[in-house]
């Protein structure tokens, strides 16, 4: 069975993310706490719930809109950095499926792709700086090496992780850049919590297609 994820699939992605980041709040927290506010987790929780929401209460939303909405929602809640980072992600994403019906596996890699450039746009941020980019440039790298995409399982597999291994990279990169350079010496050891976050929506977003069309 080939992907074909539809607006309730944008949706239900929506409601296990809120529900992956409030059970992962506490540690992002305390990842975050030891390079830099310590609200880490509590953003990205309370931003995806914020989007999740949203889009309970307006259910009549096409897929565009529900990212680019959705976005402008996270922001609205968090007042953070990561909030206009995600998004900014989630508008370039809404950008790539104007007017679809239907994402299939290759809107699914140009997303990312768009969801990358535009972090980096906006944070001014490259791989290596220990930020959310580390475990999502790795996958969209990994998705573009392969030749053969009949094995949307397997990629996908591979691609959840790659995810992990990259945010597990962090651990040993100084900060270049934000707050968390201020605090580069106790920054070595720990693992970035915005490139976890970017692992946990990989993730999230890989388990769920996983389970749904390919019986995992």
């Amino acid at each position: 069975m080939s992907l074909q994820l539809q607006k309730n699939d944008v949706y239900e992605i929506i409601l296990k993310l809120a529900d992956v980041f409030n059970k992962e709040k506490s540690y992002l927290n305390d990842l975050d706490s030891k390079i830099g506010d310590g609200d880490h987790g509590l953003s990205m929780s309370r931003g995806f719930n914020s989007v999740a929401d949203y889009l309970k209460n307006n259910n009549q939303l096409e897929m565009q809109d529900m990212l680019s909405k959705g976005g402008m929602q996270f922001n609205e809640v968090t007042g953070s950095t990561i909030g206009i980072l995600i998004f900014s992600a989630m508008r370039a994403c809404s950008l790539v499926i104007k007017d679809k019906k239907v994402i299939l596996f290759d809107d699914l890699k140009k997303m990312l792709e768009a969801g990358i450039e535009a972090i980096k746009k906006r944070g001014k941020a490259e791989r290596g700086q220990k930020t959310i980019l580390d475990s999502l440039i790795p996958v969209v790298e990994y998705l573009n090496s392969v030749e053969n995409t009949d094995d949307e399982r397997k990629i996908i597999k591979e691609a959840i992780e790659i995810a992990d291994r990259s945010a597990e990279e962090t651990i040993q990169m100084e900060p270049q850049i934000g707050r968390a350079r201020w605090f580069k010496e106790r920054s070595v050891g720990v693992k970035d919590p915005g490139a976890h976050s970017g692992y946990l929506i990989i993730n999230t977003v890989g388990n769920y297609i996983l389970e749904k069309f390919y019986n995992k």
